[in-house]
């Protein structure tokens, strides 16, 4: 349990729920790491790790920068393209919530990476004011909630797809439109609510700089020291192990299932010839939305896996693995947020078609976009 309260005195609740984002606030900014300095010898061959983690911490902040700008813009060409009239579903409804989310979270990183990685020219004293202090913690919390929103829409969506393609005869109730939206105020509402120990866990406070004026950062709350640090232990397991692994695990289930469902479709349209396009408009609709979820595993799972093993193993563990790659798997979330465009573009011809009636009009023919089936007969269906 000791080991535990060590790697929570480090542990913080960013983009990832875990990573050095309270190390960064008690350490001066420099162009070689914080916090950790590399020792021979280190266990879990953390030297080597610590190399990496100053290596790639030189090109963190101008990656995350451009991939925030890029994530920014596509999200809101999802939006504006899924919300379009022809677009308009049940599940496109759940990805449009899904693009809010995700936007917002690089709304508030792209300052955070710019004021810490890029400006090299501040002082001691302007990086550590009381109004960054405040941003910062805003800006912990704001990420926070939004990316655990972003997580939650995920898992909803590979369920909404995963009922309508294993229940079909009941999905057209099952997956209505008001069921949509209820779902998405629903996990915008029970995340804000679930993070409150995040907000009560963190605050504001004074430390004397090396000139001796008095500068601002992020700290643990009175609150969250209490009864032997319990508040920093709840936040440690639910927000760096439990909000990763269990959605995760939840994904991979279902996208084994969705694959099992692709699979014998594809068996009975070897059987019968004369399938329906609406059918092959489903399995396309599965395959982008297979997309979506395995990019999600591939960005959340290894953050979350690191977060258990810290738990488990302890502070060596968390100092000489976890903090090492911390950088690494907030730009895997980023870039996570911003790369559903592309999948959209690639695997959806529907999307395709209505970004370049939109956006494109000179290249597309003058015509009209077809408005999608009704839910009564192409049930649930997203960007096909």
């Amino acid at each position: 349990m000791e080991a535990l309260m060590e790697i929570m005195n480090y542990t913080s609740l960013f983009l990832n729920g875990s990573s050095d984002f309270l190390e960064r606030n008690f350490s001066f900014w420099n162009s070689t790491g914080v916090g950790l300095e590399s020792q021979e010898h280190s266990p879990y061959y953390g030297e080597y790790l610590t190399i990496f983690r100053n290596s790639y911490g030189s090109i963190h902040g101008y990656l995350s920068f451009n991939v925030c700008m890029f994530g920014i813009t596509a999200n809101i060409l999802n939006i504006i393209v899924l919300t379009r009239k022809n677009m308009v579903s049940p599940t496109n409804a759940i990805l449009t919530g899904l693009a809010v989310a995700d936007m917002l979270v690089m709304f508030s990183y792209l300052p955070f990476t710019f004021h810490n990685y890029i400006r090299n020219d501040l002082s001691e004293k302007e990086k550590f004011s009381y109004a960054w202090a405040v941003f910062t913690l805003f800006h912990a919390h704001f990420t926070v909630v939004n990316h655990t929103i972003s997580i939650w829409l995920t898992v909803t969506v590979a369920i909404w797809r995963f009922m309508a393609v294993s229940f079909p005869a009941s999905s057209a109730n099952l997956c209505s439109m008001p069921r949509a939206k209820t779902a998405i105020m629903a996990t915008y509402s029970a995340c804000t609510i679930f993070c409150i120990p995040v907000y009560i866990t963190f605050t504001v406070s004074e430390f004397r700089g090396t000139d001796g004026e008095v500068m601002y950062r992020v700290d643990f709350s009175e609150i969250a020291q209490r009864h032997d640090k319990l508040l920093e232990k709840i936040n440690f397991w639910l927000f760096s192990v439990i909000t990763k692994l269990v959605p995760c695990v939840a994904l991979t289930a279902l996208s084994l299932g969705l694959i099992r469902v692709l699979y014998e479709t594809n068996l009975r349209r070897q059987r019968l010839k004369n399938r329906v396009d609406t059918d092959r408009s489903h399995d396309r609709t599965t395959r982008m939305l297979l997309a979506v979820l395995l990019l999600f595993l591939l960005t959340e799972f290894p953050a979350g896996l690191l977060a258990l093993l810290s738990g488990i193993l302890g502070t060596d563990f968390f100092n000489n693995v976890y903090l090492n790659f911390g950088e690494t798997m907030d730009a895997l979330a980023l870039i996570n947020s911003a790369i559903n465009f592309i999948i959209y573009c690639s695997m959806s011809r529907q999307f395709r078609d209505t970004f370049s009636y939109l956006f494109l009009p000179k290249c597309c023919k003058a015509q009209e976009m077809k408005p999608i089936a009704e839910p009564s007969r192409t049930v649930a269906t997203a960007c096909v």
